[in-house]
């Protein structure tokens, strides 16, 4: 008894490609991550804060704002211009890594 042919096409043979290999990913530990968060997160607010606080001081006359406020604005700006300097002296102090 001769066999009946199929009336599907054949199966074209396909070359599996091989999937591009992946960079690897820089894992960091959780507190290393978080940290890198937390600065990159400062560093956009403050440069965010900083623009506004520009754009706002440079629309009011000087008149205006009363010798209390301008001076407790100054002492807060660089409360916080110490606060931040102190986390980069802690950083830079740390071990310099070699080239």
């Amino acid at each position: 008894m001769a066999r009946k042919k199929s009336r599907r096409p054949t199966k074209k043979q396909t070359v599996k490609k091989k999937p591009a290999k992946k960079q690897p990913r820089l894992t960091l530990p959780r507190k290393l991550a978080d940290t890198d968060g937390q600065i990159q997160a400062l560093r956009q607010h403050v440069s965010e804060q900083c623009v506004s606080i520009a754009s706002s001081i440079d629309t009011i006359p000087p008149e205006m704002v009363p010798h209390e406020m301008r001076e407790r604005w100054l002492h807060e700006l660089r409360q916080a211009a110490v606060a931040l300097a102190l986390v980069v002296e802690r950083l830079a102090s740390g071990p310099k890594a070699e080239a």
